[in-house]
């Protein structure tokens, strides 16, 4: 398994195929994985099944919550861990979440986006957690990549024995706007649809809702002109931030933003190729 970087925007993952071979590939976003409300059991769960299917994990925006700087106006002393309360907080953050990635020894490869949550320390701090984090964990041995707020990844099945190389295109997005309390944010998809045209699979997330929704679209075969269909996938996950009502939080940032409960997990796109047939997906959702 291979990740190569063709630009800040464009990976290629290339997996070394048999004639039969199965990958899966676990995309999440939020985590905010240093929040008192994250949901760190059901995390652990779901990494853990990454790790047992050596499964390569591409996290959308948010890993951190990163809200106690001293100058964040969402800052709340009581929704401060007791590791984090140290000068040197946003160190504190990457050192602890280093740690914590390399339990799962067994995922092959950590790609890590930029979320609202990130590219706010970056604007007031001028420092990336996300690049922080996936260089400690490379000096650890680990194989890691830090990505931006959207990118596109393409996933390769290279037969070992032969030229036959198909693959699928994943798009993903960290998220814009609302909490979208009426749409959910899939209105999204068709803003999406319309300048998305390479993409297989649509991953947003953000607004800590979640979606499965496959758009049929029309092609022609560019070698035998032949018109034909195919699913693109819109996906959306919604993270492991619980709500008020499960965190038990009646006041703070998530009191007075996010009432509303949300679901909580992520999803595994399952790939098999097989020599002669191509390459198929099937979307497993992990939430609750």
């Amino acid at each position: 398994m291979k990740l190569t970087k063709h630009n800040p925007a464009v990976f290629t993952l290339e997996i070394n195929a048999n004639s039969t071979h199965h990958q899966s590939l676990m995309l999440a976003s939020d985590v905010h994985y240093d929040s008192i409300a994250c949901d760190l059991q059901r995390f652990k769960a779901h990494l853990q099944h990454a790790n047992d299917t050596k499964s390569p994990v591409l996290i959308a925006g948010d890993i951190f919550d990163a809200m106690q700087g001293h100058d964040d106006p969402r800052r709340s002393p009581d929704a401060l861990k007791e590791q984090y309360k140290v000068s040197h907080y946003f160190d504190a953050l990457v050192i602890d979440a280093c740690k914590f990635f390399q339990q799962y020894k067994d995922v092959p490869l950590w790609i890590f986006g930029l979320g609202n949550h990130e590219t706010s320390v970056m604007k007031k701090m001028s420092t990336n957690l996300c690049e922080r984090l996936a260089l400690m964990l490379r000096l650890q041995g680990v194989n890691a990549e830090a990505a931006g707020y959207w990118g596109y990844l393409r996933i390769t099945f290279k037969y070992k024995n032969g030229g036959d190389q198909p693959s699928k295109m994943l798009y993903w997005h960290h998220g814009t706007s609302t909490n979208a309390l009426v749409t959910k944010g899939v209105i999204q998809t068709n803003r999406q649809g319309v300048y998305l045209h390479d993409a297989d699979v649509v991953l947003n997330g953000h607004n800590h809702h979640a979606y499965c929704m496959p758009i049929q679209v029309e092609k022609v075969n560019p070698f035998t002109l032949e018109p034909y269909t195919q699913s693109v996938w819109y996906l959306r996950t919604p993270g492991y931030q619980m709500s008020a009502g499960d965190s038990k939080q009646v006041f703070g940032f998530g009191a007075e933003k996010h009432r509303a409960p949300t679901p909580r997990g992520c999803i595994f796109l399952d790939m098999t190729y097989r020599k002669g047939v191509g390459l198929e997906m099937e979307i497993r959702q992990k939430i609750g």
